[in-house]
């Protein structure tokens, strides 16, 4: 009876299998691929088709990042022109009338500054000298001279815009700052500039061979181009290329540039000066690249394709086997026995366990490398950063004093020019563990690049933040012995502290390492305290 029994239901189950066909794994990973065939070419037709638009946004966004490299460039050399003439402008000469004096002292300065000329205004536009032409020399009065009303309005620095200038009669821009006395504006100190002056700026940025770069002043008038230079300049720029300007800072766009070339333009404008520049790349040479990676792209596409197909039965009778193999262990698994996994014909099944491992060491490792610096073994600047955020947060909750101290070493120059580059990472490496040694276990030392060096120290007020920084600075210079050779160095010290230097970690650290500069400035082992902190209402 029961014969009769299993043998019926063997009959039942050839009837019910009769005709149906269980693929293997081999055949079902071929399905796949195949399967995945179609979505894939839909995918990369898309790719394609839309590949031009992506490239296109690519070579925007970069070259937006030049424009934009640029524009700061010339900002800087503007902020530090500014910067001069305002230290030109305290001359005690001026505050007591002595133009003779100034003119004298301007032209001695005039080598030192890229600049043409050095002129003085009285408010009403009178040019009162110009270093240019002899003290004495009658001078015109300017009608509407730029910037001029600006300046003594403001009483603040400013940059005017191409003009044609009154001694010479050829196109200048001024750089102007206010003289004051007694809260009181009582001139104008110009200093004029050629157009050809800002070429190496641009030149320096090193643009690719066809692309055209321009200067543009704040009025949409050209003060460089890197071509037809001298054709161009003072005329003003397209009026699409105006109006995009004035509607936004940054920005791309198709147009056509004065040489009437066809040209994908891009901008970026300054926020302080509101000069811009402008690289305009020729629409014939983009495409002529874009369509070569377009093709490459084609190619690439098809042969993966053929190769996932053509590599499909082969993986698919690997897979099934490494699948077959794995059955005793996993039912091993299942019963929480010990097993052995055979070796299979995967690399990645057989390693698993240990690259995991791995995995654990590497991870770890990398993040202690993301916040420490590789030579000295202190905490590098990012890291540095992060705490000091923290610490601040505490210090204003708990109502606390904290004092940063920027280092920066006197004589490691000379170090790594006398002993090698191997002898000066030893001195860093010993300068840290002396600063180490230094420090209280609860204050963080770090190091910010190249032979600079930052401490926090907590719960420290400036007084004693000072007094450490001179105890450091006498640590610091003992002597370095490296086999018979004595090397001395010494450091200057920049501190700030919280809150009297500064609330926020960004000016606190830059108040610091502007103190350590006045330091420098004082010659060496010297320590420097940061400018009481002031609210911008205060």
């Amino acid at each position: 009876m029961k014969v009769a029994t299993t043998t019926d239901t063997r009959m039942m189950d050839r009837i019910l299998l009769k005709g149906v066909h269980v693929p293997s794994i081999r055949a079902c990973l071929v399905v796949l691929v195949l399967g995945c065939v179609l979505p894939i070419a839909a995918i990369a037709t898309f790719l394609i088709v839309n590949f031009y638009t992506h490239e296109r946004e690519q070579l925007t966004l970069t070259a937006i990042s030049r424009a934009r490299a640029t524009m700061a460039a010339i900002d800087r050399d503007f902020t530090s022109t500014q910067a001069a003439l305002q230290a030109l402008g305290t001359s005690h000469r001026l505050a007591n009338g002595d133009l003779k004096g100034f003119h004298t002292r301007a032209r001695e300065e005039l080598p030192n500054l890229p600049v043409e000329n050095i002129l003085v205004l009285a408010p009403d536009g009178q040019m009162l000298l110009a270093t240019n032409r002899p003290f004495g020399t009658i001078l015109p009065k300017l009608t509407n001279p730029p910037l001029l009303k600006h300046t003594f309005e403001t009483g603040k620095p400013g940059v005017s815009g191409l003009f044609k200038a009154a001694l010479t009669d050829h196109s200048i821009f001024t750089i102007s700052v206010p003289v004051k006395s007694n809260e009181s504006t009582i001139y104008s100190l110009n200093a004029t500039i050629a157009p050809a002056q800002l070429l190496n700026l641009m030149t320096e940025q090193k643009l690719p061979s066809g692309w055209i770069g321009a200067i543009i002043d704040s009025n949409g008038c050209i003060v460089g181009r890197t071509t037809n230079m001298q054709k161009f300049v003072g005329k003003k720029v397209t009026p699409a290329l105006w109006q995009q300007i004035n509607s936004s800072n940054e920005g791309g766009f198709v147009t056509q540039t004065l040489d009437n070339i066809p040209a994908f333009t891009v901008y970026s404008r300054s926020a302080a000066t509101k000069w811009t520049v402008a690289l305009a790349m020729p629409l014939a040479q983009i495409t002529e690249g874009l369509r070569h990676t377009l093709i490459l792209l084609i190619i690439a596409t098809f042969c993966a394709l053929i190769l996932g197909l053509a590599l499909a039965w082969f993986i698919g009778g690997r897979v099934a086997d490494s699948i077959i193999a794995l059955i005793s262990p996993a039912t091993a698994l299942g019963s929480n026995k010990p097993f052995t996994v055979p070796h299979l014909y995967f690399t990645e099944a057989n390693k698993l366990r240990q690259a995991l491992l791995n995995a654990s060491v590497t991870l770890r490792q990398a993040q202690y490398d993301a916040y420490h610096d590789g030579l000295t073994g202190l905490p590098n600047r990012e890291f540095f950063h992060t705490v000091l955020n923290q610490q601040l947060s505490l210090c204003q909750r708990d109502k606390t004093a904290l004092a940063v101290l920027y280092i920066d070493l006197d004589g490691f120059k000379q170090v790594n020019d006398s002993y090698g580059h191997a002898r000066g990472d030893e001195l860093l490496r010993t300068v840290s563990m002396r600063i180490k040694n230094a420090i209280r276990a609860s204050d963080i030392a770090a190091r910010l690049g190249g032979d600079e060096f930052a401490i926090a120290l907590i719960n420290s007020n400036l007084e004693n933040a000072t007094k450490f920084a001179h105890k450091l600075i006498e640590i610091i210079s003992e002597p370095y012995l490296f086999g018979t050779n004595k090397v001395m160095i010494s450091a200057s010290i920049g501190v700030a502290e919280y809150p009297t230097s500064a609330t926020d970690t960004d000016t606190l650290l830059k108040n610091a390492d502007h103190a350590m500069y006045n330091a420098k400035g004082l010659g060496k082992r010297q320590v420097c305290v940061a400018a009481k902190w002031t609210s911008k209402s205060g």
